[in-house]
């Protein structure tokens, strides 16, 4: 384009210098067609980006992870003259994670329309900013090329997408207080009044039918459950590692999405067998959230979908943080994606005070060094499951090959 540039200007000099030259009226006219080829140009390629109007919409607005989503961007052309050259510059979820942007050059009859229809999967959950981001005009001769980023205009409109976490539903987890206490449940749920009442609170959604106080309901016009002294388990916790995987790019974010994944599907599994459950997370301050049944999986679920991973904490410190209050008998959950030394003497200590951890140590180098491979034979050896979950698995069918 630019040698195409230099040869019509070049030509028009040459047929302006042979007219002053010669007096000749032909390189007059020669230079008079040149110059108003230039002006043509110029002037069609800055109306085109004065007057630029286009139409974007993205179906759905949200989305789980695994869906496929349709953006959808519409140049149209209302003006009696041809768009020849538009690079459309947009991005989708995966080029924002990239720091890229997707290309696509249309050619724009007078007063039509162009649609570029992207579809693609939602493979990572997150809050994403996609859409068209700018253009590139070229004039019909290709002389000049002006572009213009829309994420500057005030009448540019972004547009949004949330990718929720997908909920992966267990059939099982290796941890001795869910076992015990899901024989306690079915023993519970047998008979119309198991064990002794120990208070009653507000019916709240997923409460069994067995539980409600039918004449305390009935005089005070509003249901009310029974809780009785069936647990006698502490409550099991969980520790998610926010600590910022070592690795920039795409294998990052793929790490984080598993943790969050399998983090979403130990509680919702928990939580449906009725059990208390406590996450703590470290970032600047110490956050956790308590749930004891299925209606409060949703707090759960919101919280983690927009968890950033910037902690600066390892769970081996956090460990050495929690473990003065861990309790005989308890079971905790960690979702790790790396595996130190003072880990493995964090559990194998754990385990010595009966104390049952679950570990889940996600990774996605295709090959784990042989010191980590060595400590997960020992743990397992020692009976601290520690399941591997590569990021391209599901932690169902990890948990489906291992049980």
């Amino acid at each position: 384009m630019k040698h195409l540039r230099a040869f019509i200007i070049g030509l028009g000099m040459l047929f302006l210098g042979l007219g002053l030259y010669s007096g000749e009226k032909i390189f007059f006219m020669g230079f008079t067609v040149i110059a108003s080829l230039i002006f043509y140009a110029l002037i069609t390629s800055l109306w085109v980006l004065m007057d630029f109007r286009y139409l974007q919409r993205i179906t759905p607005e949200q989305a789980t992870k695994g869906d496929r989503v349709s953006l959808v961007i519409q140049i149209h052309n209302d003006k009696p003259f041809i768009y020849p050259y538009i690079k459309v510059l947009y991005q989708i979820p995966r080029s924002v994670l990239t720091n890229e942007l997707k290309e696509k050059v249309v050619c724009i009859l007078p007063f039509h329309y162009s649609e570029i229809k992207e579809d693609f999967i939602c493979d990572l959950r997150g809050h994403y900013t996609v859409g068209i981001t700018g253009v590139e005009v070229s004039d019909p001769f290709g002389l000049f090329t002006f572009p213009m980023n829309l994420l500057n205009r005030f009448y540019h409109k972004a547009l949004e997408l949330d990718v929720a976490p997908r909920i992966v539903r267990l059939t099982s987890l290796p941890l001795p207080q869910i076992q015990a206490e899901g024989t306690t449940r079915q023993e519970l749920l047998a008979t119309e009044e198991p064990s002794s009442l120990s208070d009653m609170r507000q019916y709240q959604y997923g409460d069994p039918l067995k539980k409600i106080h039918w004449k305390v309901s009935a005089k005070l016009q509003d249901l009310y459950v029974k809780n009785y002294e069936t647990n006698t388990q502490p409550q099991i916790l969980m520790f998610l590692e926010t600590f910022p995987y070592p690795s920039e790019g795409m294998a990052r974010y793929k790490v984080e999405d598993q943790m969050i994944e399998c983090a979403v599907a130990v509680i919702h599994f928990v939580l449906s067998k009725w059990l208390s459950l406590q996450l703590i997370i470290y970032h600047k301050e110490r956050q956790q959230l308590t749930g004891r049944n299925p209606g409060d999986f949703n707090r759960f679920f919101d919280y983690l979908a927009a968890l950033p991973f910037n902690s600066s904490f390892r769970m081996d410190e956090i460990l050495s943080m929690e473990s003065s209050g861990f309790s005989k008998g308890q079971s905790i959950v960690l979702i790790v994606h790396d595996m130190s030394y003072r880990l493995f003497n964090h559990l194998c200590l754990l385990k010595q005070s009966n104390i049952h951890p679950l570990v889940f140590l996600v990774y996605h180098s295709p090959e784990l060094s042989d010191d980590i491979k060595r400590m997960i034979e020992e743990l397992n050896r020692r009976e601290v499951p520690c399941f591997l979950l590569h990021t391209d698995e599901r932690i169902d069918r990890v948990l489906e090959r291992a049980l």
